[in-house]
């Protein structure tokens, strides 16, 4: 027995590897944002090694979102699960360890560009799953699985609101309103969906409640007041959120399992649009004004979809594939 390789041998030297000797895997995309033709970032989680590290890709040319055409990239010592653009050349990550990262595209004394941390911060007690800009880019709203909410301010990378068991369980999404800098709303698996107002001495108010966790949210760019939420049974559900009282517009079993991420379409003409994926390899956009007729199918990946992202009138997802994939909605020819 003396010719076996020792079991434990290839653990002890990978064990020993620093972050950035160890091999990048490009499986587990968690997160994909596009600023303009010239920026774009996506971020993937290594969850099957010994380490649940991450990567961040950043890409001068959204033509092609292999690994090997990003112009550069970036290790995280936890995986990554979102991040949002600030500006063209500046964004914000959250990972695993419940860490918050920003960084800016920086030029090298020799003449080359790279990435730099421009600011670091590890306030949230656990996983930091959810995050989304204000409207003026300078404060951004971070939630985890903590049970905690925080607002930033990015200038400082300060927590100037902490709202601490903002929600009795797991924090699933944050949006803040578009066009504001004070409110956003929130979900949790607690199965109740809250609207915020940090101007406010109350700033919480309840929008939803359901049997079941509440996944996903996201505001309507056409009509301010309206939200859509997921359900983890599956369901999207409407809510009109204007002062005076909440009002469930319509409710739609549109999956069978847990909504993962909801998205209207920013495009000014084809506001009505709304993008959905669930825990499958899915990706659909619904009509909310033709009482959720279904516009466009895809099952084109192989593992579970989990971010879309709009621009130029496509839609984009990334998925635990390791595949990006660019769709092209018809609206005149509906499923």
């Amino acid at each position: 027995m003396d010719f076996l390789t020792p079991p434990n041998l290839n653990a002890d030297v990978y064990r020993n590897m620093t972050i950035t000797d160890r091999p990048v895997s490009n499986k587990h995309l968690q997160f994909i944002s596009i600023y303009n033709e010239k920026s774009a970032i996506l971020g993937g989680s290594n969850l099957t090694d010994r380490y649940w590290s991450g990567t961040v890709w950043y890409y001068n040319d959204i033509t092609n979102f292999d690994r090997d055409k990003a112009f550069l990239q970036i290790k995280t010592e936890s995986g990554v699960c979102d991040g949002i653009f600030l500006q063209s050349d500046k964004f914000v990550i959250g990972e695993d360890s419940g860490a918050l990262q920003v960084f800016d595209l920086s030029a090298k004394p020799s003449d080359s560009e790279e990435l730099q941390c421009a600011g670091y911060a590890a306030l949230h007690d656990n996983s930091l799953l959810t995050l989304s800009a204000f409207a003026d880019k300078e404060h951004i709203v971070s939630g985890g699985m903590d049970c905690c909410i925080k607002v930033w301010d990015i200038s400082e990378l300060m927590a100037t609101y902490s709202f601490g068991f903002a929600h009795t369980d797991i924090i699933t999404c944050v949006d803040a309103k578009p066009g504001s800098d004070t409110e956003f709303v929130s979900t949790s698996y607690d199965c109740e969906a809250l609207m915020w107002d940090i101007r406010l001495s109350k700033p919480a108010q309840s929008i939803l409640k359901r049997d079941a966790g509440l996944t996903a949210i996201c505001w309507s760019f056409k009509q301010p007041n309206i939200v859509a939420i997921g359900t983890d049974d599956g369901e999207i559900i409407m809510v009109d959120v204007r002062k005076g009282g909440v009002n469930v517009l319509s409710i739609s079993s549109a999956f069978s399992r847990p909504i993962h991420r909801l998205l209207f379409n920013p495009n000014s003409e084809r506001m009505e649009e709304l993008a959905a994926c669930c825990d499958d390899v899915c990706v659909e956009v619904f009509d909310i004004n033709n009482q959720f007729s279904l516009i466009y199918k895809d099952d084109r990946h192989t593992d579970f979809v989990r971010d879309l992202t709009w621009f130029d009138s496509h839609l984009y997802s990334c998925s635990w594939d390791t595949v990006v994939l660019k769709h092209t909605i018809d609206f005149e020819n509906n499923i």
